[in-house]
């Protein structure tokens, strides 16, 4: 559990990375550009990295779902919105929306597969706890 919990902190230091890092591209180049150019150099090490552990076995798995594919069209539209958001907002409070938005989301999604039961409305307290920390991070104090 630990070593999740450190991949995850890990995880976090390396998209707050790299948000400021896009949303210095992002305002030389564009968004769009810079959703391309982090895509095709995140395929490129990414190509290396599957050749490199998985020499026999490139192709994708045919029982994958096509809505799977989804995940890529949302990454690029993530990047390109950070890329525009960042350079205007600040890394800090573009984060703190993002992860008050994903709180959110997380929520709803979970509850869409679980019954609704005191765990949902704790989730659901959670969250608006972590939307209220948003909101005063974002906007308390801060003239």
């Amino acid at each position: 559990m630990l070593t999740l919990i450190g991949l995850a902190l890990l995880n976090g230091i390396l998209i707050a990375t790299s948000r400021v890092i896009n949303g210095h591209l992002g305002r030389k180049v564009g968004a769009i550009r810079t959703a391309l150019w982090a895509h095709a150099v995140g395929f490129i090490f990414l190509s290396v990295i599957i050749a490199t552990m998985f020499r026999n076995n490139l192709a994708v798995e045919p029982a994958v779902p096509t809505t799977a594919w989804l995940g890529g069209i949302l990454g690029v539209a993530f990047v390109a919105l950070n890329s525009h958001a960042v350079p205007r907002l600040g890394a800090g409070k573009t984060t703190s929306f993002v992860v008050g938005a994903q709180m959110l989301a997380s929520v709803a999604i979970d509850s869409l597969s679980l019954p609704f039961s005191e765990a949902t409305m704790t989730a659901l307290g959670g969250a608006a706890i972590i939307v209220a920390g948003v909101w005063m991070a974002a906007f308390v104090s801060k003239k």
